[in-house]
This record gives structure tokens, sequence and C-alpha cells, in this order.
């Protein structure tokens, strides 16, 4: 419920805060007041829509800040919170909107910036706003089929879960068959593609990521072959010539540099040395000599490694860039192509398991139809009840279930609530009702009963007895004062009935100071609820005997209590 409302610089609100109680209570004051900004602030903490024309004039900013004890929905808001990581402790809401000229909008549930979506879906379990031309969830012929399920009991439930679970099967089916049956061509395509490719990387027998690295080396080789022996063949001249070869050289530096040793040793360090570099060429001379005698060109190995790696490097630019990124492409080939071989992509493995699905949920439905049948008998006859205690004992109301031409989420019903309101008129679809006070008794009505089944925790009416007066002003007091008894109740009225019937009466009052207009509103004592009553009866001159007739009034709904 609404415990708390602080309301700052929004519209000719300059600064208000008021505490709200529970069961009933009435906003009453002049036309212009201020009561529906009141309801306006309520629902922008709900997530309504801002505008920054809302923001009181010469003010940069509006703060709207609500309390709320969250008893009877509080699994439900705890599980949100969570889910979103909003704090939350002591089973209570701190909600707060802040809406500046500049258009920027901040929202903050118990201190922590939240987003508008996160707000809304939060205010279903809060509060029920409905106004004068306000088409919610009860004049909305779409969801006329919640008001029943939300109405039946638990083993309907259930068993609209089971359907909505094989129905969410069903609808993943249909839609892979229905793809595979729309791209049937785009997929036969596709599958020659992958087919292909599977059979040119195949056919290249690929084992090992680094064989192009491999092979480079060894073309390096064998197209150099040549060059490479003729070089190597100058080396060794170079070291073996009797006179003036490497060797003999080398022989020569190395017998001056251990004669020079003699003299100490420093020059051992520097013979030692030199006698390091001609053991170190003297063994890379050894080794080329065995390089040679192990090369020899083979024509038709220089072939193969060419042909190979033109083949390679041509599957490197088509799948590559590397190799290691070919063998990566292959086996990504390879698994999409067992999708076609296992069957993954069977049109009649499909249509074989839709068919199974579309059999549980033609009788799933077939049962969910029965069971709303049973619920809808019920409603009508709570409802044309409530109809009556409204004064309109005369109107014919029903609940229509007829058939759709497919499966739905809620099954193969649809579900439309008709009205008669006098007598020698046809059953009309509520959407068509045109009468404010008809339709002002029948949401209540409706209200009345599924009060008891939404899940908010707070319900407020702007002028719902509008178009009405006397007697059936009176019996709308009473059916808001008997959805006060499990609802917390806040209602604007103009009606003297309305406010008499209520628990807690506020007064919405405006000023002007300094050319500024002011809004307020505060609690009314019982002297002063009467005057106020006796106001709304009598007008502005009120006597001992409107006085009276306001006490009076009061005290009748005391009795029928």
């Amino acid at each position: 419920m609404l415990v708390e409302l602080d309301i700052k610089n929004f519209a000719i609100i300059k600064a208000l805060k008021v505490r709200f109680q529970e069961h009933m209570t009435v906003l009453i004051g002049e036309t212009g007041a201020g009561k529906s900004i009141i309801i306006d602030a309520v629902s922008l903490l709900m997530g309504g829509r801002s505008q920054k024309e809302m923001v009181r004039s010469g003010e940069k900013k509006a703060v709207i800040t609500g309390l709320f004890e969250i008893d009877n929905q509080a699994a439900k808001i705890t599980e949100l919170c969570e889910q979103y990581g909003l704090p939350i402790s002591d089973g209570q809401l701190v909600i707060s909107r802040e809406l500046a000229v500049k258009g920027r909008n901040v929202v903050r549930i118990n201190g922590q910036l939240t987003t508008i979506n996160v707000l809304r879906e939060l205010g279903y379990y809060l509060v029920d706003i409905h106004g004068q031309n306000d088409q919610q969830i009860l004049m909305d012929q779409d969801r006329q089929i919640d008001l029943v399920d939300n109405y039946a009991p638990e083993q309907f439930k259930k068993e609209l879960a089971e359907y909505q679970a094989n129905f969410a099967t069903w609808e993943k089916l249909s839609d892979r068959l229905n793809h595979l049956q729309s791209d049937a061509q785009e997929l036969a395509q596709k599958q020659d593609i992958l087919t292909f490719q599977s059979e040119e990387l195949s056919s290249a027998n690929l084992t090992d990521p680094t064989e192009d690295e491999q092979l480079e080396e060894e073309y390096n080789e064998l197209s150099n072959y040549q060059k490479i022996v003729d070089t190597a063949n100058y080396l060794m001249q170079l070291y073996d010539d009797d006179e003036h070869g490497l060797e003999t050289l080398l022989g020569n530096a190395q017998s001056a540099a251990n004669e020079l040793g003699e003299y100490g040793a420093k020059f051992k360090d520097i013979a030692k040395t030199i006698d390091d570099g001609v053991f170190a060429l003297s063994d890379a001379r050894s080794e080329l000599s065995n390089v040679l005698d192990e090369m020899d060109f083979d024509e038709e190995r220089y072939q193969y490694v060419t042909s190979r790696l033109d083949l390679l490097n041509s599957l490197k630019k088509k799948y590559g860039p590397t190799l290691q990124d070919v063998f990566a492409f292959y086996e990504k080939v390879q698994k999409e192509l067992s999708q076609y071989e296992t069957g993954g992509l069977d049109e009649e493995k499909l249509q074989k398991e839709v068919a199974q699905v579309e059999s549980k949920l033609t009788e799933e439905a077939k049962k969910l139809h029965q069971m709303r049948e049973k619920v809808a008998n019920t409603l009508e006859e709570k409802i044309k009840q409530e109809l009556k205690d409204l004064y309109m004992a005369k109107a014919r109301f029903a609940i229509d279930i007829s058939t759709t031409k497919g499966f739905t989420k809620k099954g193969t019903d649809e579900v439309v609530f008709l009205i008669a309101p006098n007598p020698g008129e046809d059953l009309m679809p509520l959407v068509k009702i045109v009468s404010g006070g008809e339709q002002s008794r029948l949401i209540l009505a409706l209200k009345a009963i599924f009060s008891r089944v939404e899940p908010v925790g707070t319900m407020i009416f702007d002028e719902i007895d509008t178009g009405v007066s006397g007697r059936v002003s009176a019996a709308i007091g009473k059916k808001l004062h008997s959805i006060g008894q499990n609802k917390q109740v806040i209602a604007i009225t103009h009606s003297p009935q309305v406010a008499a019937a209520s628990d807690q009466k506020y007064l919405v009052a405006k000023e002007i100071k300094d050319g500024a207009t002011y809004t307020q509103i505060g609690p009314l004592t019982q002297e002063e609820t009467v005057t106020a009553i006796a106001e709304m009866m009598a007008g502005s001159d009120v006597t001992q005997a409107a006085k009276q007739n306001a006490k009076d009034l009061m005290r009748s709904f005391k009795k029928k209590e």
C-alpha cells in the first residue's frame, strides 16, 4: 500500500507531503484544486509518461517520492528487485522520480538508480489507477481472457503452465520447419557448397598444420641447389688450398699465437681463443662437406614440393589466412554437414515432431476450454450480483468464449465480455458501451470481483462516480468501501455519498499567494468532514440542516457496516 507521498515542484504543487492509511480514503475539494494532479504524481511513480511541462513554472526540476509497504506482493516484488539488483528490506520500497525542465528523467528505487521499464514492471504489482477515460485491462478485449484465468483455481493455472511449455516447443519446431520449407533451395545450395568444400579439403590430405613451413624450407633448398653447391665448393677451396688456403694460414696463425703464449699469461688467453676459432672453422668445414655429400637434386621431389605448396597456398587464400585456419575451417564444414547427414534439418522428422506436439496442445487446449467455461459461468453470476448492487439489476452480462483459428499462448479460446445495460438491447462487447455512468458501474463491479485476484496493493479511482447521483452514488460508495476491506482504496470524488462511505477524508485545497498558486492536502476532523460533505450536498451556504443531513448520510453508511 501507498504509505507516504512527497511531491515537490510538480504542476501547481510547490511542496506537499501526505501520509495515507489502510482501507478507503477519499480526496475531496473544489475542481482545479489539484486532486487529479496528486494521482498524476502517483502515476509517474508507476512509470507513467512525463513531460517537461509538468515541472512547476519557474522551477528547474520536480521530485516525486513514494513510500510503499509490500505485504501481499512481497514475494514477486522481492524477486524482481533481486533480478534487477535493487536493494530491498523491511518490506518497503521507496520510489523516487525526478523530472527536469531540460527533459532529463532520474528514477531511483530504494536509493539506487534504475530505468523506467523496471519501474513499470514493479508498478504493475503496486498500484492500479482508474481514471475517467482510462480503458485499462477490464476494458481491453484482448486481455479479458487474463481476467478469467486469474480468477480460475490453481489447478487451471498448472494446466495452463503445462500447455504453455508445450506451446513454446511447438513454436520453436514450427519455426524450424517453416524456415526449412521456405528456404529449401537456399539450404540445398548451402549443402552443395559445404560438400564441395569438404571434398576439396579432404582430397588435400591435410595432416600437419606446419606442413607449409616445412615445405617452404625444402623448396628453398631445391630451387637453389646449384647455387648452394657452387658456393659450398668455393668455400671449401678457400679452406683447402695448399699454399694460401684458410687451413694453412690459420695453422700459421695458430703456431704464432702459441709461441706468443710462452711470454705471459695474457698471451696464453689470446692463443686459446685463436685455437678455439681454428677448431670451430675446421668443424664447420667438415659439416659442410657432409651436407654436400648428402645433397642430391631430385627433380621429381622438386615438382612434388612445388605442386604441394601451390595447393596449400591456394587453400590458405580461400579458407586461411594460415594453414591452422584451414584446419579449423575444415572441422567447421564437417560439423555443419553432419546436421544434414544426421537429420538435424530433416523435414520429415520435423513434421512428425510438430504433429506430436500439436496433438498434445489440442487435448490440453480442450481441457483449458472446459475449465474456462466453468469459471466464466461462476463469474457471470458474481458480476450480475455486483451490477444488481449498483442498481443495474436489469442489465444482462455474459462471457463469450469462442475458438480461435489456431493455437495461441493461452490455448484456442477467445474471451469477450458482453453486456446489455437495458432490457431489449442486444448483448454487445464492453468496448462498445458509451454511457459514462453505465461504464463506471460496470468497471466498478468488475473491479470489486477482480480486486481479490489482482496483484496490486493499492487501487486508485479518479471520479469513477461521474455521471451518476443519488442512490447509485451511494451504491458506488458502498462498493468502494467493500473493495477497501481487501485493498487500499484512494478515490477522488465530488459525490457526498462516496465521501460519506470512506474511512478517511482528505481535503485538497489551493490558495493564491503573491501571484503564485499552491496546493495543500490534509485529513479532515470529524467536524470538518461534516462541513465538507454538507457543502458537497448544499453548496457554499451551509446551514445546520445541511450539516444534519451530512451527519445522517454518514451515519447511514455506518449502520450498513
